[in-house]
């Protein structure tokens, strides 16, 4: 197939992409209609970024697929995502400063498999790692080895100080670059299909069977999660919401003891959490009750008590709650209120 050949699957992707907008299964008002074709925009640019700056195996580096600006995928708005494409079968080293986030993970994933999904083939906890000047050295090499993502989480991103590293191939190949070879540019193209393709439809790939039984949230494990990249590190609990104008969704929990961080992230029908609205809450972030507990409030305007999220005039979204490195017994409670109760 020509590099041609590829574009037109790219147009038709984006169109596809604006129909999962446009017959969306639920009625999208004047602002959601927006908000979604805004997300289209950011699937289309990511999928660019992605193919232009993605590094051949045979010289692997670290890019930002997923900035402050695009939180796709459900990508929470505290962690920050560096990818880097490997060979199968090769021996990698990664080396660099752990800097001061929360936490800094390495997973290592092969090729995608049904549904969008990746498998996890290695993984570990940057602090594992680390010496007494801060800086960690992890090697790895698995048969079906495809991409690495290193994940930091951040309570706060202004006094927490972002970590550096590199990846390199310790088989020592040839410099030579591939970028312009005609069936690796005509790949790329190909692959911007499946980026754009598959988060398009991500809302019906992961808890679609949850829309229907919003304001709840389900525990899930990494294992469980086959339509996306988790975090082995984390336990999720997803749910959708559903609320009118006049009604708001306490979430309320105990907060587990010794939890380096927990976080609740709202998001549109798309999974999309914009990042000029208050739209995530962690544990630092939070004001607990009188007797200890949180409950976070979700409503379209701001009620007047601590740990407000906002719906900014959505009808219907959806929400995921983190743990790292605990394992809960019961997903937060859930109660749809009226406003100003």
């Amino acid at each position: 197939m020509t590099i041609s050949a590829n574009w037109d699957q790219v147009a038709d992707a984006v169109r596809f992409a604006a129909g999962c907008i446009d017959f969306d299964p639920d009625p999208l008002n004047d602002r959601e209609r927006a908000d979604g074709h805004r997300y289209v925009q950011f699937i289309v640019s990511t999928a660019v970024q992605y193919s232009l700056l993605d590094a051949s195996p045979f010289q692997p580096r670290f890019i930002a697929p997923i900035e402050t600006t695009r939180w796709l995928g459900a990508s929470g708005p505290d962690i920050d995502y560096d990818v880097a494409v490997v060979q199968p079968g090769v021996r990698h080293r990664i080396s660099g400063r752990r800097g001061g986030s929360s936490y800094v993970g390495i997973c290592v994933y092969a090729n995608d498999g049904e549904r969008g999904a990746t498998a996890m083939v290695d993984n570990i906890d940057v602090d594992s790692l680390v010496d007494a000047a801060g800086n960690f050295v992890y090697e790895f090499v698995h048969p079906a080895a495809a991409r690495v993502i290193i994940r930091q989480y951040f309570h706060d991103r202004a006094s927490e100080e972002r970590g550096s590293w590199v990846i390199e191939r310790l088989d020592s190949p040839a410099s030579i670059d591939l970028s312009q070879n005609p069936a690796v540019v005509a790949a790329k193209v190909a692959r911007m299909v499946d980026t754009i393709r598959w988060n398009a439809q991500l809302n019906q790939l992961w808890g679609a069977d949850l829309r229907d039984s919003p304001n709840r949230l389900v525990l899930q494990t990494a294992e469980e999660i086959v339509a996306a990249v988790p975090n082995p590190d984390v336990t999720y609990a997803f749910g959708w919401w559903r609320l009118q104008s006049d009604q708001a969704l306490e979430v309320t929990l105990d907060p587990p003891e010794g939890c380096r961080y927990w976080s609740l992230q709202v998001g549109d029908r798309w999974f999309q959490a914009h990042p000029d609205r208050n739209m995530n809450i962690n544990d630092r972030q939070v004001v607990p009750n009188d007797d200890g507990t949180v409950t976070i409030v979700l409503a379209e305007r701001d009620p007047g008590r601590p740990n407000w999220l906002g719906t900014y005039g959505h009808t219907l979204g959806t929400m995921f709650f983190r743990w790292l490195h605990h394992t809960p017994t019961s997903a937060p409670e859930c109660r749809v209120v009226s406003v100003g109760q």
